[in-house]
């Protein structure tokens, strides 16, 4: 009864002061950032995750994400990929930061800060040297050559210009492979800010509206919600064949588990033990003390009687295996009587 008397007092409690501690949580809900982190060449795994990213933000009503970007480059069409992802999230501003210091984000990183919202650079970073080159990082020759130069000049100006940003030494990092470091690109207008850590980016452009969207940033004091690669965008194995896998292991364990068992009761029925019950036939007389030989089970085995005290069982007589002692069968005879073992009985 006072356990009772508990219960209902704790729950009256929950009931009346149910809107009053909920109130504060809400009013104190600080804004979220999600930071994605690429590192290393750009690829499908790379442009997948960023969309990922990207995407969940727009879903939970985000209003920010940060790409912290440490890249050599990477693949034109992946970059051209993370560019619509940017460029294609309406509600979302997309924020881009070369970091830790000693980073870079050239060739195809500088794609990515061209085409963000709001771009940043940590001190003793560099971006730019955006020359389109083939698989092997030479330069593409002929036509060819120049169609890639033109097309990712096209597309780097483009980026330069919707966000108000150097078009001239744009169009120069591509068709001259020009690089700066973080002072020169604050100098020339390629990027907005030059800030030491993330937090710092986060005070800094607190306030600021990013064009095209007119998205008004709010990201003083905001946490930042990293979101790592999954396993499938680290290694490019899909979970689907993870699972199959899985499934595959199973049945190859559950296989081995089967065939051990059955081994095994073959074993027994098979062995010595599966002896128990089988009729042989007497080959040389069954004497209590001396015993004989029985032919049972395809051979032959010394054969003592199971009652001591019995008559010697005669050569040709059946007889019963009912135990196995120290290597040798002991048996009974088999009988004719009504209720007992019948000759011809191979088995109980």
């Amino acid at each position: 009864m006072r356990l009772s008397f508990t219960y209902l007092f704790l729950l009256l409690a929950l009931i009346s002061l149910g809107p009053w501690t909920a109130e504060p949580a809400a009013q104190d809900q600080s804004p979220e950032v999600n930071l994605a982190r690429i590192e290393g060449r750009i690829g499908g795994r790379t442009a997948a995750y960023v969309e990922r990213v990207i995407s969940e933000a727009e879903d939970s009503g985000v209003g920010a994400v940060v790409l912290e970007l440490d890249t050599p480059g990477g693949r034109l069409d992946s970059t051209q990929e993370i560019v619509e992802a940017e460029s294609n999230a309406g509600n979302v501003a997309v924020l881009t930061y070369v970091a830790p210091r000693g980073a870079q984000a050239a060739s195809a990183g500088t794609f990515i800060v061209m085409g963000s919202d709001m771009a940043a650079m940590a001190p003793q970073t560099r971006l730019g040297a955006a020359h389109p080159v083939d698989a092997s990082g030479r330069d593409i020759l002929g036509t060819l050559g120049e169609k890639a130069t033109n097309d990712a000049t096209a597309l780097m100006t483009g980026l330069a210009g919707a966000h108000g940003r150097n078009e001239e030494w744009a169009e120069s990092s591509v068709r001259e492979s020009a690089s700066v470091d973080a002072g020169e690109a604050l100098e020339l207008g390629v990027v907005e800010h030059i800030e030491p850590d993330l937090d710092s980016v986060l005070e800094a452009v607190d306030g600021e509206t990013v064009e095209p969207k007119g998205i008004t940033l709010r990201t003083s004091g905001a946490a930042v919600v990293e979101k790592p690669m999954t396993f499938a965008e680290r290694t490019g194995v899909p979970p689907y064949a993870l699972w199959a896998l899985a499934a595959l292991a199973a049945l190859f364990l559950l296989s081995v588990s089967l065939t051990y068992r059955r081994m095994k009761r073959w074993r027994v029925s098979t062995g010595s033990e599966g002896m128990i019950g089988e009729v042989g036939i007497v080959r040389r007389p069954v004497a209590s003390g001396v015993g004989g030989l029985v032919f049972v089970h395809g051979e032959r085995w010394r054969a003592f009687p199971e009652d001591r005290n019995s008559a010697t069982i005669k050569t040709g007589a059946e007889v019963k295996v009912v135990a196995l002692r120290n290597g040798s069968v002991i048996v009974r005879p088999v009988t004719d009587a009504k209720g007992s073992d019948g000759p011809g009985k191979l088995r109980e």
